[in-house]
């Protein structure tokens, strides 16, 4: 712990000498240093950072995730044809449904939920699926997306998909998304939308070589979109693109609360 502590204690003060005016309470033991320490990569623009940071930084998320967060491998979570043989699906031994941690899982690529600054959450230690993404693989990862998004002037299309690597993260890459904002009532246009952030992010997939895919519950979580059919549209998508696509291995469906695995459990064994 006297090595975190010296790392996390180098990584608080080095985002506070860039922000010296900000005002924050004094942390008192390792979590609060470690949601200090979030809370400020969190709300930092991106721009240039020394490489002492970024290899201090690099070395810290690696303990901090081997300490903390057990990580699971894609191989090890079974497909639906053996995990729910009573199943619906055209290609029930590419596509897995997985109840966990996305930043904890060791796989080619998985999703982001991204917003379409592309930049990722701003706010600090916001529980969104964007902000932990970006907490757990470092700063290097918004810089990254700030590179790109400079080539389409931040305007991140809803429906699109871009790829970059996954940094600290177990996952090699991150494929960002857009999902569409429900406000009121739910419209065609924004059901397509949906579809098109599933088949979008695979032909991303294929375009970088990436043959395993988790997929998190695009747009159901601050984006408001309705959580049953959002999973119908998920599953007829992916099934569907993998139906003359022989190029995966492994779809991943990430879900973390127990209502969202019986909603993907109840499409998968059911008629969609």
């Amino acid at each position: 712990m006297i090595k975190m502590n010296k790392k996390i204690n180098y990584l608080i003060n080095y985002l506070l000498n860039e922000n010296p005016n900000i005002k924050y309470r004094e942390a008192r033991n390792f979590q609060e240093k470690f949601n200090l320490y979030r809370s400020l990569s969190n709300i930092r623009p991106a721009k240039q950072i020394s490489q002492e940071y970024i290899n201090i930084e690099n070395s810290f998320l690696k303990e901090y995730a081997s300490k903390y967060k057990q990580s699971t491998n894609v191989d090890d979570i079974q497909t639906i044809d053996k995990a729910y043989p009573d199943n619906n699906l055209n290609n029930p031994d590419r596509i897995c449904i997985w109840q966990g941690d996305i930043t904890t899982l060791r796989i080619d690529a998985i999703v982001n939920a991204a917003n379409s600054q592309g930049l990722g959450c701003f706010v600090p230690c916001h529980n969104c699926i964007d902000n932990q993404i970006n907490t757990y693989a470092g700063v290097q990862l918004r810089l990254e997306c700030d590179k790109h998004m400079k080539t389409i002037d931040y305007n991140l299309k809803t429906g699109n998909a871009f790829t970059t690597k996954g940094y600290n993260l177990p996952a090699d890459f991150v494929i960002h998304t857009v999902g569409p904002i429900i406000y009121g009532k739910l419209t065609d246009t924004q059901k397509n939308q949906l579809k098109n952030c599933y088949s979008n992010t695979l032909l991303q997939a294929e375009e970088h070589d990436i043959k395993s895919v988790a997929f998190c519950s695009i747009s159901t979580g601050e984006f408001h979109f309705p959580k049953k059919l959002a999973s119908e549209i998920a599953i007829k998508t992916v099934d569907n693109f993998l139906e003359n696509d022989n190029y995966f291995d492994k779809i991943v469906f990430n879900v973390y609360g127990n209502d969202s695995l019986e909603i993907y459990e109840d499409k998968i064994k059911k008629s969609l």
